[in-house]
């Protein structure tokens, strides 16, 4: 080996070789230089179609002919998984910080991230890659942690599916970074004392039954109207197709609509036996979710005593009132049908459920961690996402639990069926109307229910 000493040399030959040395220290073969110039490139296209996704944004034809290019890289291999990963990685955080993504775009983003990324990557792993950087800048000694309070009693539907499924979900993908807090069954108060805890931020979520739902947004009293929905399928169709009205009607007051599920059909329910509207207007009556129930007994000749909601099991079991209107489901889960010895068919009408998150949370999380607005809302609309979708099987479930409920009610408890006779039935249909006159354009949007009912004539038609 020789040895260069610079020193020995004359200023300028020590010169020209300090460059020369420098020059094989830095010198690479054109080809490394070309692949990490090649890499670069996929890097920037990558992250501007990438940010044109998570806005929502339709692609130029510019962005779509990167997007094909970056389609053709990954099929071919040139770019493995490995290093998808970790330009990911590098590019998110500036994403998050700048580009705002929304609860609706997010929807369509699973088959968008997987057309773009196969075959290296799918939604799954991409969106595990999102939300590890998403909750990046929180500690896992001091975690951000979102406060929801609901009526829901424990072991049904709406707490089981949210503690078994989206709660260890959200854990897993944040790291423990993001976690939900549930006070069930009513430790936190009624819907609307929730409502005035999430407003004064004590909490910062609410799982709704149908008295929250309509102090929340008191357009969706529109889907109460008594006779309105013949089946499940027609609550659907409507909810999805006005879900974007109907989430703005929750946002007036200060919230996002993360979930809208079901409280159910609501029978009514009764000590005594009753075999139609004459009978039921002898019974001591309670009514405890507002208007458009208390107007509807109004309009039936039904005298009905107002009580709380966490009273009425209470109001039940002493005798103060001796017949409710509720959900099946709701019956079973707060042990209140063992006051009952009948119920009447058909339900009388259908209500929602819904979780909804305060529009301030993202300003608290802002705060708690030190990110940009932009990426606090990032959060917030990725944290809705996750109870979005989960939607489907939510109702599934909640309807199946009401099925059962039902059948449990006759076959173990030996409640009787009774069935409105024709003649009630026309009484109803004409108080369900006086109902829409009262009350429409004062509870509930008048142009609303008119839409709603011209999409459901639609429907029914595109059916026969």
């Amino acid at each position: 080996m020789v040895t260069i000493h610079l020193r020995s040399m004359k200023p300028r030959l020590r010169v020209l070789c300090g460059i020369m040395i420098m020059m094989i220290l830095t010198w690479r073969p054109a080809a490394v230089a070309a692949a990490d110039a090649g890499t670069a490139e996929f890097q920037g296209m990558l992250q501007a179609v990438l940010e044109a996704l998570w806005t929502g944004q339709d692609l130029t034809p510019e962005l779509k002919q990167k997007q094909e290019t970056i389609k053709d890289t990954l099929r071919t291999g040139a770019v493995q998984a490995a290093d998808l990963e970790a330009m990911l990685q590098k590019m998110m955080p500036s994403v998050l910080d700048r580009q705002q993504t929304s609860r609706y775009i997010q929807i369509g983003l699973p088959e968008q991230i997987n057309a773009l990324l196969a075959p290296q990557m799918d939604w799954k792993k991409f969106k595990d890659i999102a939300w590890k950087v998403m909750a990046s800048p929180a500690k896992k000694e001091d975690p951000m942690v979102i406060k929801l309070g609901t009526l829901a009693p424990p072991g049904t539907p709406w707490l089981s599916i949210p503690e078994t499924v989206t709660l260890p979900e959200i854990e897993r993908l944040s790291e423990g970074k993001l976690q939900i807090k549930i006070y069930g069954g009513g430790v936190m108060g009624e819907d609307t004392d929730i409502l005035r805890k999430i407003d004064i931020g004590q909490l910062d979520s609410c799982g709704c039954t149908a008295i929250g739902v309509l102090a929340a947004s008191p357009d969706t009293s529109a889907l109460l109207l008594p006779g309105l929905f013949k089946n499940y399928a027609e609550i659907d169709y409507i909810c999805e197709k006005f879900r974007r009205r109907l989430d703005e009607g929750f946002e007036k007051k200060g919230y996002i609509l993360a979930a809208l599920i079901d409280t159910g059909y609501f029978y009514i329910f009764s000590a005594n036996k009753i075999t139609g509207l004459e009978d039921l207007r002898k019974q001591k009556v309670l009514t405890w979710f507002g208007a458009m129930e208390t107007t509807l007994y109004k309009e039936l000749g039904i005298n009905a005593t107002p009580v709380a909601v966490p009273e009425v099991v209470s109001a039940l079991s002493t005798g103060l009132a001796d017949t409710n209107m509720a959900p099946a489901a709701w019956m079973l889960g707060m042990q209140a049908y063992q006051y009952s010895n009948y119920y009447l068919k058909p339900p009388f009408l259908y209500c929602p459920a819904a979780v909804i998150v305060s529009s301030k949370t993202k300003e608290r999380l802002q705060k708690q961690i030190g990110v940009s607005e932009t990426y606090a809302q990032n959060i917030q609309e990725m944290l809705v996402a996750e109870f979005n979708v989960l939607e489907p099987e939510w109702k599934k479930q909640i309807r199946a639990y009401e099925e059962k409920s039902l059948k449990a009610f006759e076959s173990k408890c030996g409640m009787k069926a009774m069935t409105f006779s024709p003649e009630d039935m026309k009484m109803i249909e004409k108080a369900s109307q006086a109902v829409l006159a009262s009350q429409s354009g004062k509870t509930f949007s008048a142009e609303l229910m008119a839409d709603i009912q011209k999409e459901l004539d639609a429907y029914r038609a595109s059916k026969k």
